[in-house]
């Protein structure tokens, strides 16, 4: 009874164990893995920083008009030794001096002001004072306006304008990211669809190989067949289990790069859920308004917006280029009021100059300091006009020539720019047309093909055919199905490289989508196709019938399943 226990508590542990080294299995949609992408994709992640960075850039261009507030306090303590017989004994003054002012540049006509406060208390035993101790104040304010250069905008202004245009392309370039993000979604998933297609494919007609080794090995028994048709259709099973082999790794491959693009790769528990694609590939083909597209790409693309934005930041250049050709002409205008108060030194003037002190005499408090002050007892004014202008040429004006040189080679760039975008529209409708009637071509020569075989197979039961064009059927039917599979995932790539490609540039120049029913011809950047790099290459032909073909940016190596 306790053995009996014992074995089924580990019977159970092993079970939980087991459970637990069992990966969970995601199932997902399309759609829900494009919002988990969303939602997880690292780079996408970073991407999103980026506006947030470029506020920082434009809070710092926009601090240069903030006022700034400076005060200070400053003893000063000194002892000076007679230096002329006016001051026989060494004269010791104590100092304390206060001050506090703001400054600031506005945002309006470039003009500065600065406004600035300071008192001063002053002992010392010095017999030539007249004050003692002493207590001055002084108010002081100076404006600054620029009447030719500058006025319109300067270099702060400038320094903003541009960081609120970058701000905007920073938006545009996380929304391109978006966009790649999601095409490079669509693309791994309808990969890893096609990958699965394909091993399901692989297995059914290695099984086909099979039977055709049973049957050959029981007529070679019987004496009705030569054993070089159970050695070929040996060959045969072997052959297609090596591709069995291909097919299934380019599934881990398919699964791997949608896990990196949908979940976070940095835990590694994530790489080990299995993901189960439940949409099918839609295969209907649609009208496309090629015009309409063309029009939505013009007004919506990323990459358009941004080109426009440049044109924008070379525009405020040029404005500021050509304002800092104009004379350098400044109005100045400058106040000071000062107030000056203590216990005053009375003195006996009988005997002549210093006369003789007598003591303190009439008290100014620090309240009649201020008074004086803001009274403008005491006020001095200035007012100036200062102008500065280069002769000859100078570096402004070659500044001036280059924005606006820069100006124009920016507006030819976005002409650029949208002659690219219009000619990778029409392609990739082209390629929307191509490869949904290669659908249609590729399934009907794979009916043909399953209907050869069957023909084929059913002559050999007979004894009118041999072994060896069984397996020549077979492999024209591996590389009809082959060829349905890649026409299908060729037609979706191109349906996400089609939406794609309105809102957003290719990754980089060009695009990348199947072409043709052989062969892929991949012209990398298409936000579609980057997903779907990296795949294995389609395996060396056969006989009359290729092992693989390469479609969309990845090899599918393998054959489709018979009807």
């Amino acid at each position: 009874m306790r053995k009996a226990f014992f074995v089924t508590l580990a019977a159970a542990a092993l079970a939980a164990t087991a459970s637990a080294q069992t990966p969970a299995t995601l199932r997902l949609s399309v759609d829900e893995a494009v919002n988990m992408a969303l939602e997880h994709n690292v780079d996408l992640n970073a991407d999103r920083l980026d506006p947030q960075i470029s506020d920082t850039r434009v809070a710092a261009a926009a601090g240069v008009f903030k006022p700034t507030l400076n005060t200070a306090v400053n003893s000063n303590n000194q002892l000076v030794p007679p230096s002329n017989f006016l001051i026989p004994t060494p004269t010791r003054t104590d100092l304390v001096t206060s001050t506090a002012g703001v400054s600031q540049r506005l945002p309006w006509y470039g003009t500065t002001y600065s406004l600035s406060w300071s008192a001063t208390h002053t002992n010392s035993n010095s017999f030539l004072n007249s004050y003692n101790p002493l207590l001055q104040s002084g108010l002081g304010a100076n404006v600054s306006q620029p009447l030719l250069r500058d006025l319109k905008i300067d270099f702060a202004r400038q320094q903003l304008a541009t960081s609120k245009t970058n701000r905007d392309i920073a938006d545009t370039r996380l929304r391109e990211s978006v966009i790649h993000t999601t095409a490079s979604v669509k693309a791994a998933y309808w990969n890893l669809v096609s990958a699965r297609g394909n091993v399901d494919a692989r297995r059914s007609v290695l099984d086909l190989a099979q039977e055709l080794v049973r049957v050959n090995k029981a007529k070679v028994d019987v004496g009705t067949s030569p054993p070089l048709d159970l050695v070929s259709a040996q060959a045969e099973v072997a052959a297609d289990q090596e591709q069995l082999i291909i097919a299934e790794t380019s599934v881990k491959q398919a699964e791997d790069r949608l896990r990196m693009l949908i979940l976070d790769p940095t835990q590694r528990d994530n790489w080990n859920v299995a993901i189960e694609a439940i949409d099918s590939p839609p295969i209907a083909t649609p009208t496309l308004d090629v015009d309409r597209a063309i029009t939505r790409a013009l007004a919506d693309r990323a990459d358009l917006q941004r080109a426009r934005k440049d044109i924008d930041n070379a525009k405020i250049g040029v404005v500021y280029t050509d304002n800092q050709k104009l004379p350098d002409v400044r109005l100045n205008a400058n106040y000071q009021a000062s107030g000056l108060g203590g216990t005053q030194v009375r003195r006996d003037l009988a005997n002549g100059f210093p006369g003789t002190i007598l003591g303190p005499g009439q008290i100014t408090d620090f309240g009649s300091v201020l008074g004086q002050l803001f009274g403008r007892d005491y006020p001095t004014w200035s007012v100036g006009l200062s102008v500065s202008y280069p002769i000859g040429e100078n570096a402004d004006q070659a500044n001036a020539a280059r924005a606006r040189l820069e100006q124009q080679q920016s507006e030819q760039r976005l002409k650029g720019a949208e002659s690219r975008a219009i000619q990778q529209i029409r392609n990739a409708a082209w390629q929307v047309e191509m490869n949904g009637k290669r659908i249609e071509t590729t399934r009907a020569a794979r009916t043909l093909a399953e209907q050869r075989l069957d023909a084929e197979r059913k002559r050999l039961d007979v004894g009118m055919s041999t072994s060896f064009l069984v397996i020549q059927a077979q492999r024209d039917l591996a590389q009809a199905t082959t060829n349905e599979l890649g026409a299908v995932l060729a037609y979706d790539l191109s349906l996400v490289d089609f939406e794609a490609l309105q809102l957003a540039g290719p990754v980089s120049q060009g695009s990348q989508s199947a072409q043709g029913a052989q062969s892929a011809q991949a012209s990398s950047g298409s936000p579609a196709a980057a997903a779907s790099q990296g795949s294995p290459p389609a395996a060396a032909s056969q006989g009359s019938a290729g092992r693989g073909v390469a479609t969309g940016g990845v090899a599918i190596p393998g054959i489709g399943t018979p009807q």
